[in-house]
């Protein structure tokens, strides 16, 4: 009978379902209105690369920045799960401090995650290339639109994980927060020969407890663990770059910031001239034990009482400038 037949042949899966069934079932209908044809792209320039993938300019309905998987993960489970996870924080993501997520390309083997193109300058660029020098009032209100973002992260369950001043911009006076999620992870390179690879300026936002899981026979695919403590304690380093102008532990060897922040060693504020209620959010972002961290809940607040308390206290304070000075960017 036909009944019989179509119980003895089996039936074949088309692309369409293979596709679907690569994405977790309860996703798979809202993540397809993100979807975007990756012929529908216009790629430019390679703006970064990282271990999972490239970032490219782009234009699609305007100027986009797309971040590419590398083919060669298209095998590995780790990191298609880290593409899935990424695509499914962006989509639930709106905030004025957050990069703006327009979709991805979720068709293998070309997989893509497509965000709006960030205009101004890093941060990164502004302290260390530029060497723009920031009064309190301005170092302040930027320090308060990360805490913001970074609250928003946080209360939807989010940790940044690279928080750091080459991923923050600025744009006409705004912050705009980029990079969160597990696809931009890339830091860490593991080779056979040379050990544990690390970039330049990453260490002195690796918390205490991310600085003792840097070991150079880690697996590869095994994450350090990191959490809203360890984004809290970077933040106390973006902090200090505003304020002082350089990284945390300027100039010395990665052995050594290893060596002294795994064991709960800080970076010397002797030189910084500030008031006490400016080092001591240092100090807590800063604090060994991560439960001792504060929210970022807590550093909005306390940054937002800051220049009112400056002024109150001493007006004629050198790092104060005239207003007028603190209105220009």
């Amino acid at each position: 009978s036909t009944g019989d037949s179509d119980r003895m042949t089996p039936r074949l899966e088309s692309v369409e379902e293979r596709e679907s069934n690569m994405w977790p079932r309860q996703n798979s209908l809202s993540l397809k209105e993100w979807d975007i044809p990756f012929d529908d792209l216009n790629i430019g320039t390679m703006i970064g690369r990282g271990r999972f993938g490239r970032v490219f300019r782009g234009n699609w309905h305007g100027d986009v920045a797309v971040k590419i998987l590398n083919p060669d993960f298209l095998h590995d489970e780790h990191a298609i799960e880290a593409f899935k996870l990424e695509v499914a924080i962006f989509k639930n993501t709106r905030h004025e401090n957050l990069v703006l997520f327009m979709g991805a390309c979720m068709k293998p083997p070309r997989l893509a995650i497509v965000t709006s193109m960030c205009k101004g300058n890093t941060l990164y660029t502004h302290i260390h290339l530029r060497r723009d020098k920031f009064n309190l009032n301005k170092t302040t209100l930027i320090a308060q639109q990360i805490a913001q973002g970074m609250g928003y992260l946080h209360r939807r369950g989010i940790v940044h994980r690279d928080l750091k001043s080459k991923n923050i911009f600025l744009e006409n006076e705004k912050v705009i927060i980029t990079d969160f999620g597990l696809f931009s992870v890339t830091k860490l390179v593991y080779d056979c020969d040379t050990g544990l690879g690390i970039p330049f300026g990453w260490l002195c936002y690796l918390a205490p407890e991310l600085i003792r899981n840097l070991k150079p026979d880690r697996p590869k695919n095994e994450d350090l663990p990191f959490t809203k403590a360890s984004d809290a304690y970077a933040f106390g380093s973006i902090w200090y770059e505003l304020l002082c102008g350089e990284f945390p532990f300027k100039s010395q060897p990665p052995e050594a910031v290893i060596w002294q922040v795994g064991r709960g060693m800080k970076q010397s504020l002797a030189n910084l001239q500030a008031s006490r209620d400016v080092k001591d959010i240092l100090m807590m972002c800063w604090s060994f034990q991560a439960d001792d961290r504060p929210d970022f809940n807590q550093l909005f607040t306390t940054l937002e009482r800051l220049p009112k308390k400056r002024l109150a206290r001493s007006p004629s304070h050198p790092i104060q400038l005239s207003r007028s000075a603190e209105s220009v960017f």
